[in-house]
């Protein structure tokens, strides 16, 4: 997901501890409906804001430190696949792209793939034959042909994608990397009985629904105009949203996400491996009827990444969800996870001044 769009104009700063104020939101019911509007608003904009000044003061510190330079080169044995989430930018994967293949490693450059068709250009313009892939092609990048589609609709281009990258490298089984909402997208596949996938990492997915999911609905539902153009929303962005609500109770708050989460043994069994990782560290929307923020990656809150039953890796320090892939400690948890061969040991950190 990335929201940054809320608020161009803010100015980077370190919002306060809100948590510390115990802030409130009542419950609905006991509500008027137009103090339930205020109140939804109210925590949307403020969870935009918090979100636009934390990846502004994020970014700067990941373009001055350039964590990933430092990493070690690795060596892929099998294709490694990026799919992204709900309005994922192409270039939230560059940084990590291009360290998978610099130097000419793992087929030298990153391979786009959209609907089962290959590009030349994250922004799939330029279609390439099969037949100019890489034969040593490792990295792999999903664009979506819309990048506002709901997992289901994701999950029938990801089953092409998946079946056209076997065929081009001739391997049996991908890593995936799902982040955000494509790990939802990469269940709905697996609980359609897909069988391309050995090991799955899922990064940031809101894997029992986040409150955000939420806030945005209502403000579409309710037709709150100036705070959808404020958020960039429009009605074509509600099924995504309605996948990605929590998950309350008995589910009916969610019965898509509850479905696919009662289902997730079977998922699983499908998979040679898998892992969740999240973040925590910056404010995050709570659920209603309780403190107004909580503890997670500006988006999701790091108790709602894991699928039922599901041990969680957590990052350390502060990590904002629209950047977690240009963080060194992300790629060490790749490494790990996928087994991959580094070439180098990792750079020392700079010595403090």
């Amino acid at each position: 997901m990335d929201v940054s769009r809320l608020h161009p104009s803010v100015a980077p700063c370190r919002p306060a501890a809100v948590p510390g104020t115990r802030a409130r939101l009542e419950s609905p019911e006991a509500l008027p409906p137009h103090v339930e509007d205020a109140l939804t608003v109210a925590q949307f904009v403020a969870t935009g804001l918090i979100y636009k000044m934390e990846g502004v003061r994020t970014e700067r510190r990941l373009d001055q430190e350039r964590p990933l330079e430092g990493q070690p080169q690795v060596e892929l044995e099998r294709p490694f696949v990026m799919v992204p989430g709900w309005t994922t930018r192409p270039e939230a994967f560059h940084d990590l792209g291009s360290k998978l293949t610099e130097g000419g490693l793992n087929g030298g450059r990153i391979v786009f793939v959209r609907d089962g068709a290959f590009f030349n250009d994250p922004e799939a313009q330029v279609q390439a034959d099969p037949e100019s892939v890489p034969a040593d092609a490792r990295v792999f990048q999903v664009i979506p042909k819309d990048a506002h589609a709901p997992p289901d609709v994701v999950a029938d281009e990801l089953e092409r994608s998946f079946e056209a990258i076997r065929q081009v490298t001739g391997a049996p089984r991908l890593d995936v990397e799902a982040y955000s909402m494509g790990g939802l997208s990469t269940r709905v596949y697996l609980d359609r009985g897909g069988q391309a996938v050995g090991r799955l990492m899922m990064l940031g997915t809101p894997n029992r629904g986040t409150r955000f999911a939420e806030l945005a609905r209502h403000v579409i539902q309710r037709d709150v105009r100036w705070a959808m153009s404020l958020g960039g929303l429009t009605v074509g962005d509600l099924p995504a949203l309605d996948w990605m609500a929590p998950v309350q109770g008995d589910g009916s708050s969610n019965p898509r996400l509850s479905a696919l989460n009662s289902r997730w043994d079977e998922q699983a069994s499908r998979l040679e491996d898998f892992h969740a990782v999240a973040a925590r560290g910056l404010l995050t929307p709570a659920e209603k009827g309780g403190p107004m923020f909580t503890e997670g990656d500006g988006l999701v809150p790091v108790d709602r990444v894991g699928p039922p039953g599901v041990e969680v890796t957590v990052l350390s320090g502060d990590k904002h969800h629209r950047l977690l892939n240009r963080e060194a400690e992300t790629y060490q948890e790749l490494i790990r996870f996928f087994g991959w061969t580094p070439l180098s040991e990792p750079a020392a950190p700079p010595a403090a001044t």
